[in-house]
């Protein structure tokens, strides 16, 4: 029994603005958060639902009804109850609160923050919310939940395992951004994470630092329409696959330099969005997809076949093993992604890097970002072609600032 569900954060308040903590306090929308609310219709557009749920504070159901939602409000889906910290600054609660900042800081899970919940009991109410959810839902519904960046995280971190983590591997949830999962007993199987392309003023991340790297699955390839197995193995790009990285060119912008894979495939996506840049595209051997050895070529089926054992062992079993026997596993892939683009980060310290790779490859390295291994392969999507993932390096660690953005 699953369902999909989409959690949307609400707009900037002035509270974001100005980084003062806000928890359950009552404030309304600012005027950007407005605006960021109403760009929330068209990225929904097309979209139905059969369920839609708030949170009851006003700056979530300003913002469903801004979006044109009508949603059921519900305090289960309230933002973390932070006590006395309540429209504080940061400087604020370190100067006034520094017994408390301390004890979080070493990882007390335990602690009432400025009387109010601890990250244990916070989290808590966001699993029983999200247990009842699953529970009550028609199998195959579609929801959607209007809610808090720390709701949505919290609901994140538990569903994709990564909950007791320090620091974060993901980016704090941007305002009035979009993040789909399908949701079961068993946990979470992320889609899309962090989507606030459709935001004129993107706010709600002021915590980020270092260079966001921009990675890109190649557009679709003849491969991939007769659902064959293409890791090493070179082929052509289809007609939708041509037009898809012009496409990406006409709304990106900012980058300075382009890194490729060495195949075809991920080279022709490449050059199609360089083009209107008149940028270089460099080659990267770090970026290429995963070597499925004796399985390159074959379709899903094909595979199952004449590869039973290795085809349970992998997918069954969740070893992980080199694909095909003779090719590449998928935590090494993930290390070699890392190593590649820590490289070509460091080599242009000035630059905007895309990166334009493929689906096994981005999805290996955001399982590796967020601590997940291959028997945890249930819990991330592949990413689909001519997608973007974002990432940058804070501090040293890889943090995944999106995931899957569709074309």
């Amino acid at each position: 029994m699953s369902i999909e569900i989409t959690f949307v954060r609400h707009g900037e308040t002035d509270a974001n603005a100005s980084s003062i903590w806000q928890g359950q306090g009552d404030a309304g929308l600012s005027e950007i958060g407005r605006e960021q609310a109403a760009s929330l219709r068209g990225r929904l557009e097309g979209k139905e639902f059969d369920s839609v749920y708030s949170s009851d504070l006003r700056r979530t159901t300003q913002t469903s009804e801004l979006a044109g939602l009508e949603p059921t409000g519900d305090a289960s889906w309230r933002e973390m109850d932070i006590g006395a910290w309540e429209g504080l600054t940061r400087t604020e609660v370190q100067r006034q609160f520094p017994e408390e900042i301390a004890r979080l800081r070493s990882g007390d899970r335990d602690l009432a923050m400025g009387g109010g919940e601890s990250w244990r009991e916070f989290g808590g109410r966001i699993d029983a919310a999200i247990k009842r959810l699953v529970s009550d839902t028609p199998s195959g519904s579609r929801v959607l939940v209007m809610a808090h960046g720390g709701v949505i995280h919290a609901a994140l971190s538990e569903g994709l395992g990564f909950r007791g983590r320090r620091p974060w591997p993901i980016s704090r949830i941007l305002n009035a951004a979009v993040n789909e999962v399908v949701a079961s007993e068993d946990g979470f199987h992320l889609q899309v994470l962090n989507d606030a392309r459709h935001v004129p003023v993107v706010t709600g991340n002021e915590d980020a630092s270092g260079t966001p790297i921009a990675l890109v699955r190649h557009g679709e390839s003849q491969a991939n329409v007769e659902g064959r197995w293409h890791g090493h193995t070179d082929g052509p790009l289809t007609e939708l696959g041509l037009r898809q990285g012009a496409e990406l060119a006409a709304r990106y912008n900012g980058i300075s330099r382009i890194f490729s894979s060495p195949l075809e495939r991920a080279r022709a996506t490449a050059a199609a969005f360089a083009e209107p840049f008149d940028l270089d595209v460099g080659v990267a051997e770090g970026l290429i997809e995963i070597d499925f050895g004796s399985w390159e070529g074959l379709t899903t089926a094909e595979i199952g076949d004449r590869f039973p054992a290795e085809w349970q062992l992998v997918f069954g079993e969740g070893a992980d093993v080199p694909r095909g026997g003779t090719g590449e596993t998928f935590a090494d892939a993930g290390e070699r992604m890392e190593f590649q683009i820590r490289e070509l980060a460091s080599e242009n310290p000035t630059h905007r890097l895309a990166l334009f790779t493929h689906g096994a490859a981005i999805w290996a390295l955001a399982s590796r970002v967020m601590g997940l291994d291959w028997s945890d392969w249930r819990k991330i999507s592949v990413p689909g072609n001519a997608s973007l993932t974002h990432i940058r390096f804070d501090g040293g660690a890889p943090v995944l600032m999106d995931y899957n953005l569709p074309a």
